[in-house]
């Protein structure tokens, strides 16, 4: 027989239990959260560089260089981002494959050739520099989205 202490400290245990699972699906829409928003963070380097490259706006290097550093700080806890526990949210929809975890050292690979790529265009000394790393960092963008990221929708 169970006696009331029992089925106390066993619901007490089940609260504590309860609120660990909590606080980890909270720990991990927050790492999803941040992961999301450096991804944006470099589209908005995007918005930025696709003008440039279309002659729509003249070579900006000090609109290039904020953007670049507000990626840079959005992205500055990237290698914590990737956390078996964050493959899902619980309130946070993930766009990350499986493939992330699976195949972690070709996604460790596809970061890295995006980060020279990256670093590329974003030590350019010049225009001409600039123009002609960009498409290699875009390369490198939809490589690993292609293969990581499954489509939004």
């Amino acid at each position: 027989m169970i006696s009331g202490k029992t089925l106390s400290g066993l619901a007490a245990g089940m609260a504590v239990l309860g609120f660990g699972v909590t606080m980890a699906f909270a720990a991990a829409d927050d790492t999803i959260k941040a992961r999301q928003a450096c991804m944006k963070a470099h589209g908005g380097e995007f918005a930025v560089i696709q003008p440039i490259m279309k002659g729509e706006k003249p070579y900006d290097a000090a609109a290039l260089k904020t953007a670049y550093d507000a990626a840079d700080a959005a992205c500055a806890d990237y290698a914590n981002f990737w956390g078996e526990d964050t493959k899902t949210g619980e309130t946070v929809e993930t766009f990350a494959k499986e493939e992330i975890w699976t195949d972690a050292e070709g996604f460790k690979a596809a970061g890295g050739a995006f980060w020279e790529a990256y670093q590329a265009v974003r030590n350019a000394a010049d225009e001409a520099a600039f123009k002609a790393a960009v498409p290699e960092m875009g390369k490198q963008c939809g490589a690993c989205h292609e293969k990581y990221r499954r489509p939004k929708g």
